[in-house]
């Protein structure tokens, strides 16, 4: 088996757990596939290691696991994610669990598909900026701004107008990100659809969206020319909106492809990582 190993060697804990893994996965049989720089994460990772590896480890905390995964689902490639960071809870494994890459070796595991999201930037001149999000995307204003309002509508409709700090559209799997320290629900990850949270709105009656899953939402910022308005991805990609511009949203037709080890019900991870954390 040819595993590709992606670590975040800036991240507290994953220099010294590398070699562990590199030693492991050779003990077991792997080919292992390595970035040549793997301090220059994320681009240090060219795309013939993920064409050429059956598997990929991701090495580090949720946003390392997550800007794997997204890479990797565009070659239809499984990702286990081992936990180097606070909460991991898109992680597979924790690090002293290195014990159960023998089952990653020998098949013993299920692959559990995570919907993503396509975001387009679109401006009346025909220009578009195409991004994809496993967890959420999120449209805020500068630190410096004022409030923003939001224009809220899909095909059909016009749905709403907020007047906010941002917007969050988010992934089930986002559900548990941001959005949720933004008072949005959870949402089971096996569930397909859209989430749309308001960041700090100025209405008593703002609340949480749930859209279907083949819904595309729109949104468009009203006074963007006086205000400093950015549309970040997962928190690693950022554009600046202005008020001609139209953001597109809707489910990708690719998915992020999670290896599961260790069948621990989705609740039962929530409560240990989430809930009961202090």
């Amino acid at each position: 088996m040819k595993v590709a190993l992606i670590a975040n060697e800036k991240a507290s804990g994953v220099s010294a757990l590398i070699d562990h893994v590199r030693v492991a996965l050779k003990k077991l049989g792997a080919q292992i596939l390595i970035p040549s720089d793997q301090l220059g994460f994320p681009a240090s990772v060219t795309d013939d290691i993920f064409d050429s590896a059956d598997v990929v480890i991701a090495l580090g905390g949720d946003g390392t696991i997550i800007h794997t995964a997204k890479h990797a689902a565009r070659f239809k490639k499984p990702v286990l994610g081992i936990n180097c960071g606070n909460l991991g809870f898109m992680a597979g494994l924790e690090m002293d669990e290195l014990s159960h890459l023998s089952d990653l070796m020998e098949g013993r595991y299920s692959i559990e598909r995570r919907m993503m999201l396509d975001v387009k930037v679109c401006s009346p001149k025909g220009k578009e900026i195409c991004l994809c999000a496993l967890n959420e995307a999120v449209i805020s204003r500068g630190s410096l701004s004022r409030m923003v309002e939001f224009e809220l509508f899909n095909e059909r409709e016009h749905i709403l107008t907020y007047r906010a700090d941002g917007i969050i559209v988010a992934t089930p799997t986002g559900s548990t990100a941001y959005s949720l320290s933004a008072g949005g629900p959870i949402i089971d990850p096996a569930v397909s659809c859209l989430l749309l949270t308001p960041i700090c709105a100025h209405s008593l009656h703002a609340r949480s969206y749930i859209f279907g899953e083949d819904s595309q939402i729109y949104l468009r910022t009203k006074n963007a020319d006086t205000h400093e308005v950015f549309l970040t991805v997962d928190g690693e990609e950022g554009v600046q909106i202005t008020a001609d511009d139209t953001i597109k949203i809707k489910r990708s037709e690719i998915f992020a492809n999670l290896i599961i080890i260790k069948q621990t019900p989705f609740y039962q991870v929530l409560n240990r990582k989430l809930i009961s954390r202090r």
